[in-house]
């Protein structure tokens, strides 16, 4: 991920791992394996009083990063970057996390948070583990992890607000490499229990 420097701004910082998800996304698609595209957000122009935009609003909320099928199945994505050792659960939005619930709802449905470390290692995490985590932290304020079971996993929530690395199942980890560059299909198909697709 050459050419873009550490000190983005706050709104930007997820721009390169949103890049990294258009070249993976299109590998994807090109396979006819899967077809996920990115929501966009609805923007207001801001002009100033030569009539010139000069600045935007968000309009709507997006409802998650990305929406789309795998094989037969619907999959709901929100993405998250960050270059710190620790991701914070609160980094999903009240919106987000609503949509999610709602998606996760359909037991043929997948919801899931993408998350970037640096953009050196990589992780797909189901959303009700990531739900579990958020919550149980603000219940308890780490008195009381929770300990959730889901799709042949269990994992114990960190008792924190945040997540490294090391507290995530292994099995979640998205090795890098082959056709797509980042063959986080391979977490789904743990999920459901299915064959792995190779990309």
């Amino acid at each position: 991920m050459r050419g873009y420097r550490k000190s983005q701004s706050h709104a930007n910082r997820g721009q390169p791992f949103e890049d990294f998800l258009k070249f993976v996304h299109a590998r994807y698609q090109a396979t006819g394996i899967a077809c996920v595209h990115k929501v966009p957000t609805e923007f207001i122009p801001i002009r100033n009083g030569r009539g010139e935009v000069c600045s935007c609003k968000v309009e709507n909320q997006s409802c998650v990063d990305y929406l789309g099928r795998y094989r037969n199945i619907p999959v709901a994505i929100e993405a998250k970057h960050t270059e710190d050792a620790r991701i914070d659960f609160k980094r999903v939005e009240p919106h987000q996390a609503a949509y999610l619930d709602d998606w996760d709802k359909d037991p043929q449905a997948i919801a899931l948070v993408l998350v970037s470390f640096s953009l050196r290692n990589f992780y797909a995490i189901p959303w009700v583990f990531w739900k579990a985590a958020q919550e149980s932290w603000e219940r308890s304020k780490g008195k009381a992890p929770a300990t959730v079971t889901a799709y042949g996993w269990t994992w114990t929530t960190p008792g924190m607000a945040s997540v490294c690395q090391e507290q995530l199942l292994p099995d979640w980890e998205i090795k890098t490499g082959g056709a797509s560059g980042l063959p986080y299909l391979e977490i789904i198909d743990r999920m459901i229990g299915g064959k792995a697709v190779a990309i």
